[in-house]
């Protein structure tokens, strides 16, 4: 069995658990201040900003406004597509017919476009952000998690639970949920690291929640200095790709051991 999954894994939960344990209590203002524009050193690794704030707390502190983003949207979009999707591959032909023809309307939607929208009329909160993310891209799930229940719906053992008169929630709990983790694994990369750079988009533009520090708000107070203070903007993309990465190598390594 390839070791390549649990790498991934531990590599990612000992860096989010890295950032939270750094991060200090309140918004990015209750940061100490020191000399601006410090470059990266032993006393500060990922240098200061402009006001003299550590950057490397300030990416910690970032990381729960991202992190809590991808996790939510991807909570809502794991379950709203395996629902729809064990429905329509369980139910009978009308049912399944409907739920398709209403993921493809989903699907055709403007995810980020809608994202956009929602901050700029009800503000960028992130947790709404979150839930607009969540609700338009649960629909790869469910295309994924309807095909492989059409696929189990031939074998045997499915068809023996079915003689012997298992119904079919029950059937979906115990003996089709179990098989669908290596089919849900790499959508789900894909989706949460989808989530963090949407929301990253929308605090660059100025549409991300004001109240939360994030990556994206980083890499925008960053930008005006780019010259200057490159280690601003460089330290939240690159902790935005390294996370991003191991969750995606982290799903398509569990769908292979799957």
């Amino acid at each position: 069995m390839s070791r390549a999954a649990p790498a991934c894994l531990l590599g990612l939960v000992l860096l989010l658990v890295l950032l939270l344990a750094l991060a200090p209590a309140g918004g990015i203002q209750a940061l100490p201040m020191t000399r601006p524009f410090l470059p990266p050193g032993a006393a500060h690794p990922f240098g200061t900003d402009d006001l003299g704030r550590d950057m490397l707390m300030a990416v910690a502190q970032g990381a729960r406004t991202s992190l809590l983003v991808g996790l939510v949207a991807l909570a809502l979009a794991s379950g709203l597509g395996i629902l729809v999707g064990v429905a329509a591959g369980l139910g009978p032909v009308a049912l399944d017919e409907a739920l398709m023809r209403a993921t493809d309307v989903v699907a055709s939607l403007p995810t980020l476009l809608l994202a956009v929208l929602v901050a700029a009329f009800f503000g960028g909160s992130a947790l709404l952000v979150a839930l607009v993310l969540g609700l338009t891209r649960w629909t790869v799930i469910a295309r994924l998690v309807r095909a492989e229940t059409l696929t189990l719906r031939r074998l045997p053992f499915f068809r023996a639970a079915l003689a012997l008169g298992c119904g079919p929630w029950r059937l979906a709990r115990r003996h089709l949920l179990p098989q669908l983790g290596a089919v849900v694994a790499p959508a789900a990369g894909v989706i949460f690291g989808g989530a963090i750079l949407a929301e990253a988009t929308l605090a660059f533009v100025g549409l991300g929640d004001p109240e939360r520090t994030s990556w994206g708000r980083l890499i925008a107070a960053g930008y005006p200095f780019l010259d200057d203070a490159w280690w601003m903007w460089a330290f939240p993309v690159a902790a935005i790709c390294l996370t991003t990465v191991l969750v995606a190598l982290a799903g398509d390594a569990a769908a292979r051991e799957g």
